[in-house]
C-alpha cells in the first residue's frame, strides 16, 4: 500500500527496576507483591483473552476497505446515481431519434333516428347501432433543431462523467473514514494496554504500601494515598475500554455491520515517512475528483448556453403515418364506411422573437459559466490550503516521533528507577506518582504522534486523488 514505512508499537512499563536488573531481583519483586485476585483477574482475562482471540478474528485495513465498499449504503446510493447518469446518456434522450406512436380506436353508438328526405319519404329507427374503428401509424423526426440535440447529447456525456466523479469521491472518503476509524482502534488498543501497564504498577505500589504501613514503616496515609491512585486508574482503564469498544462501533457502523461484530486489529500503526509535497501537488490537480466534478460542471453550464443558443435558429422536422378508418350505422344516407392510405408532410419553425427571453436566458447562462468558474478557482484555493496544512502536520508529526520516543524512553527507566527506589525506602509515594505520571503521558504522546502522522498520511492521499487506487 505505501512505500517506507513506520511500524510503532508502545512496550508497556516494565516492571523490573532500572535497567539491567537482573531477571532474579524481578522474580522476587513479583513474588513478594503477591498481586490481588482481582487484579490478576482482570489482567489475566483481558491479555489472555484478546490473544486468544487475535488470532480468529483479525480483520486487516484491506479486508476492512473491501467490506465497506462491499456493504456501505452511501457506496450503493452513488452507484445507482451513477448507473442512472449512464442510463440518461443516450440519443433518444437528446432527441436525435424519431418518435413513433400507434393509435387504436373503437366506438359504439346506440342512438334514436328519424329522418325526413327531400322527396317527402321518411326513416325512422329506435336504438340504432352505429360503430366506427379507427388506427394509425404516425412517425415524427426532428432533423434539425440548431444544434440543440448535440449540444444536449454532449452534457450528457458530461453529466454521466460527473456522475463517475461522485462516485469516486464517495469511495474514496469511505476508504479514508474507515482507515480514520481502524487506526482510530488501534490508538485506543494501545493507550489501553499503557493504563493497564499503569494499574498493575498502582496495584504493585498499593500492595508495597500496605505491607510498609503493615510493618509500621509507613502511615496509614501513605496506603490511602496508593489506594486513591489505583481507584483512579482503574477508573481510567474502564473509561478506556469504552473508548475502545465505541471506536470498533463507529468502524462496525461504516462497514454497515451490527454494531457488536467482534473483530481483532494489529497492535501497530504502520505510516510512510516519504511523502512528497511536490508530487501531492501536481496529483492533485489532475487525479482530486473534487476538483474534476468541478470542473466538469463548467462543461456543464458551457453547453447550457449551446443549447439555449440553438434556440434562435429554425426547427426543421418531417412526419408521415398510415390511417385506417371504418364505420356502420344501422340509419342515416351512409350505411358503411372504410378509408385507408399514407400522409406525410413537412414541418418549419421558427421563433423570432418571444420578448427577448431567449437573450435573458443566454445571459444568464453565461453568467452561470463565469460563477462556475469562479467556484472551481475556489475549490483548488481552498484544497491547496488543505494540502499545506495537512503536510505541515504530517513533517511535524514525523518529527515528533523522534522526539516523543526518547522521551518515552526516559520515562519509562525514571519509573522504574523510583519504584525501586520506593520499594526500597528510598523515596516517597509522591515521587513514584510523578513518574508513573510522566510515563504515561510520554507515552500517550507517542502514540498520538504516530497516529497524527498516519491520519495527516491517509487526508494527503484523498486530497491527492490517489486514496482509493492505493489500497487496491
Amino acid at each position: 500500500m505505501f512505500k517506507k514505512i513506520l511500524r510503532y508499537k508502545t512496550a508497556p512499563f516494565k516492571k523490573g527496576g532500572r535497567r539491567g536488573t537482573g531477571k532474579g531481583d524481578l522474580k522476587n519483586l513479583k513474588s513478594s507483591l503477591k498481586l490481588s485476585k482481582t487484579i490478576k483477574f482482570i489482567l489475566i482475562f483481558f491479555l489472555i483473552g484478546i490473544s486468544a482471540q487475535a488470532q480468529e478474528n483479525l480483520l486487516t485495513l484491506e479486508e476492512a476497505i473491501q467490506t465497506g465498499l462491499e456493504n456501505n449504503f452511501s457506496v450503493k446510493i452513488a452507484q445507482n446515481d451513477q448507473e442512472i447518469a449512464a442510463n440518461n446518456f443516450s440519443r433518444g434522450n437528446a432527441g436525435m431519434l424519431p418518435n413513433l406512436d400507434l393509435l387504436a380506436v373503437r366506438n359504439f353508438d346506440i342512438q334514436d333516428s328519424e329522418l325526413d328526405f327531400a322527396s317527402g319519404d321518411g326513416q325512422t329507427v329506435e336504438g340504432a347501432r352505429s360503430n366506427s374503428t379507427t388506427a394509425s401509424a404516425v412517425i415524427s423526426w426532428t432533423i434539425f433543431d440548431g444544434t440543440r440535440m448535440f449540444a444536449t447529447y454532449d452534457k450528457l456525456n458530461e453529466i454521466q462523467q460527473a456522475s463517475n466523479l461522485d462516485a469516486q469521491a464517495t469511495v474514496e472518503n469511505l476508504v479514508a473514514d474507515i482507515a480514520s476509524a481502524y487506526y482510530t482502534i488501534i490508538l485506543e488498543q494501545e493507550l489501553l494496554t499503557v493504563i493497564q501497564s499503569t494499574l498493575e504498577l498502582s496495584e504493585i505500589r498499593r500492595t508495597l504500601a500496605k505491607t510498609q504501613y503493615e510493618v509500621g514503616r509507613t502511615s496509614k496515609l501513605e496506603y490511602l494515598a496508593a489506594q486513591v491512585d489505583y481507584n483512579a486508574d482503574t477508573s481510567a482503564l474502564i473509561s478506556q475500554r469504552e473508548q475502545f469498544y465505541n471506536a470498533k462501533v463507529d468502524l462496525n457502523a461504516l462497514l454497515a455491520r451490527l454494531p457488536d461484530t467482534k473483530f481483532q486489529v494489529p497492535d501497530q500503526i504502520d505510516a510512510n515517512l516519504e511523502l512528497d509535497l511536490t508530487a501531492l501537488k501536481e496529483t492533485m490537480l489532475s487525479a482530486n475528483p473534487q476538483l474534476l466534478r468541478a470542473r466538469q460542471e463548467e462543461n456543464i453550464a458551457y453547453l447550457t448556453t449551446r443549447e439555449l443558443r440553438a434556440d434562435r435558429l429554425p426547427e426543421l422536422s418531417v412526419n408521415g403515418g398510415y390511417n385506417y378508418a371504418t364505420s356502420e350505422a344501422e340509419a342515416g344516407f351512409v350505411l358503411g364506411r372504410r378509408s385507408d392510405g399514407f400522409a406525410y408532410g413537412l414541418t418549419a419553425r421558427w421563433n423570432l422573437f418571444n420578448g427577448s427571453n431567449k437573450s435573458r436566458l443566454i445571459q444568464n447562462a453565461q453568467i452561470a459559466v463565469e460563477t462556475q468558474q469562479y467556484v472551481t478557482q475556489d475549490l483548488l484555493l481552498q484544497l491547496q490550503a488543505g494540502l499545506e496544512k495537512t503536510f505541515i502536520n504530517y513533517t511535524n508529526s514525523i518529527q515528533l516521533i523522534g522526539l516523543e520516543t526518547e522521551n518515552e524512553a526516559i520515562a519509562q527507566e525514571r519509573a522504574e528507577i523510583a519504584l525501586e527506589r520506593y520499594r526500597l525506602g528510598n523515596t516517597n509515594s509522591l515521587e513514584l506518582r510523578e513518574a508513573q505520571r510522566n510515563a504515561v503521558t510520554a507515552s500517550g504522546r507517542l502514540l498520538d504522534a504516530v497516529y497524527s502522522t498516519k491520519i495527516a498520511e491517509i487526508e494527503l492521499m484523498r486530497l491527492s486523488g490517489k486514496l482509493a487506487s492505493s489500497s487496491n
